[in-house]
């Protein structure tokens, strides 16, 4: 009878603990940052299952909570709890910017009116949150470097930031792309597109050790970056006439240049007869200088110009171009046709000789010569016939590895054969 009894009073004690065990809330988890301004912050958890379950949430500046501690409590006059957090979120504010504080959540049950009896949960893991840094303008951002596929940016240290937002749009294009980075001063965008433009905007951005990233602001923008300019084309030297040093360049446009520099050096040379460059992006250019004149080979190159930060930034140079006006003819009635002559082009791999009866049309390639003069005796198929005109058109050509370049060709000679 002893022994049942003294069981009976152990399975009472022992049912009382376990009901006041079990009335105690469980802990709140999966506690983070869902929001924050420059003086907010706003966090989120897990609820916690049970009855009537509120939640005194808790923020310091310090993670052991020993320091000034703000909570959403609401009190009554006798110092009696009497509202809190019913769901499971809760924000802050009156933050300072840029910084960076801890929370910690406890679950809890409240009697309510009229003895407002609180039964404790124990807290929760805290984390660490963070203010949005101060909104202002960043210093310094600026573009620094670039090549033809990536753009370098620069910025001064923001304060309260320890991490940063990039976001960039093609000049024309619509869809933005955004880069988080760290606590970094510069970063260089690569696999941009070719002769392009952009436009970038930069975000100060305070971060948590779990993450979060609060943003300040709509970001510092600067606009319309160019990348360098590709290697130019199409270009193309003509003479204006055989005894003129006026020169007549064009080539294809770059659409981000400011302008173009051109070099100029005597075939073989080691040192630029000429350096310029255009005040435009043209695609044309008129060059007279006494230092083009000269019956010989001169070759050209040209690179396109962006302004970077207002410095001027050269793409690559184009290919050498090989140029030289056109020799002068002299032609003479022989019995055997016309004799044609010209006078040596330094630089010449060869020379190509044309006729035609018509001045401005209808020229046919008779024979190409390493000499400076030929007999030309036919027309095409016909043979010459005395007392008509022929006009005549002489070039110097210049071979380069695979490539052909020729004189001027624009200006004829002409005289009527028999004469």
């Amino acid at each position: 009878m002893e022994v049942c009894t003294i069981l009976l009073l152990c399975a009472l004690v022992l049912g009382i603990g376990m009901k006041a065990e079990a009335a105690v809330p469980g802990v709140a988890k999966a506690l983070k940052q869902i929001d924050a301004g420059p003086n907010s912050v706003e966090i989120s958890w897990d609820a916690v299952i049970g009855n009537n379950i509120q939640y005194k949430v808790e923020l310091c500046e310090d993670s052991t909570f020993t320091g000034d501690v703000m909570d959403n409590l609401e009190y009554n006059n006798k110092e009696q709890i009497i509202d809190a957090a019913r769901n499971p979120d809760e924000s802050f504010s009156g933050l300072s910017p840029g910084k960076k504080y801890y929370v910690r959540v406890t679950a809890f049950r409240n009697t309510g009116y009229p003895d407002y009896i609180c039964t404790w949960g124990y807290p929760s893991d805290d984390i660490e949150v963070v203010t949005a840094p101060m909104n202002s303008d960043i210093v310094d951002f600026k573009q620094t470097k670039a090549t033809e596929t990536s753009i370098t940016l620069s910025w001064k240290k923001y304060s309260g930031a320890n991490a940063y937002q990039l976001s960039y749009v093609k000049k024309g294009a619509s869809k933005k792309k955004t880069i988080p980075l760290k606590n970094v001063k510069s970063y260089t965008v690569n696999n941009l597109s070719k002769n392009a433009e952009y436009e970038f905007w930069l975000w100060p951005v305070r971060e948590s050790s779990s993450g979060f990233r609060a943003l300040s602001g709509s970001g510092s923008e600067l606009y319309w970056c160019p990348v360098l300019p590709s290697k130019v084309t199409g270009v193309a030297c003509t003479f204006e006439d055989p005894s003129s040093n006026l020169l007549n360049v064009k080539w294809n446009l770059r659409p981000t240049a400011v302008s173009y520099q051109y070099q100029i050096y005597a075939e073989g040379g080691k040192k630029a007869l000429l350096t310029g460059k255009t005040t435009k992006n043209v695609s044309k250019a008129r060059i007279s200088n006494n230092k083009l004149k000269g019956l010989r080979f001169l070759k050209l190159r040209m690179r396109a110009c962006v302004k970077v930060d207002e410095s001027s930034k050269y793409g690559a140079w184009s290919e050498w171009v090989y140029f030289s006006r056109q020799p002068k003819v002299k032609l003479a009635s022989t019995k055997s046709g016309m004799k044609v002559s010209w006078d040596k082009v330094s630089g010449a791999s060869s020379y190509s000789v044309y006729i035609s009866k018509n001045r401005s049309s209808g020229y046919k390639k008779v024979q190409s010569t390493t000499k400076t003069s030929t007999i030309v005796n036919k027309c095409g198929k016909s043979a010459l016939k005395s007392g008509k005109t022929y006009y005549f058109i002489v070039a110097a050509n210049k071979k380069m590895g695979k490539k052909n370049f020729q004189s001027t060709r624009n200006f004829c000679f002409w005289r009527i054969y028999g004469k």
